[in-house]
């Protein structure tokens, strides 16, 4: 808290006027100010501790994200370990059909030449070895 020591009363004196019953509170329980001061400094405007002077604190709203991870915690807790077993089973069941399915379909029809590219990148054929030891161009002097 990078704040003043008057920026700080500044805000402290706006906590007391938005609530007039910590007024009261401070007089019932005879404290001084420099304390309530100081308690108002350690714990913030939303702690628990104004409740003991009358204050009525409202509960900190969670962010939305927070609810939706205790959702999912809660689902999470809830999972029974052999239907996802099951499940998953199903799943990879489905998932081999589509990809025998997939493989029967891109495979060549009956008749169809086995190679529709039979010079494609990388199919080439070796270049055939000379009957010779010596290279083709070999001159004798």
């Amino acid at each position: 808290m990078a704040q003043t020591t008057e920026d700080a009363i500044r805000a402290f004196k706006a906590f007391v006027r938005k609530h007039p019953e910590l007024i009261k509170g401070v007089k019932e329980q005879g404290k001084t100010w420099k304390d309530v001061f100081d308690e108002w400094v350690l714990f913030g405007e939303d702690h628990k501790i104004w409740e003991a002077y009358g204050l009525e604190t409202a509960p900190k709203k969670k962010p939305p994200l927070a609810n939706e991870f205790m959702r999912l915690f809660d689902m999470i807790g809830n999972l029974d370990a052999e239907s996802i077993q099951k499940r998953l089973g199903e799943i990879n069941g489905a998932l081999d059909a589509i990809q025998s399915l997939l493989q029967n379909w891109q495979s060549p029809a009956s008749g169809a030449p086995a190679n529709s590219r039979p010079y494609a990148a990388g199919s080439l054929p070796a270049p055939p070895t000379p009957p010779y030891p010596q290279p083709p161009y070999y001159y004798n002097r």
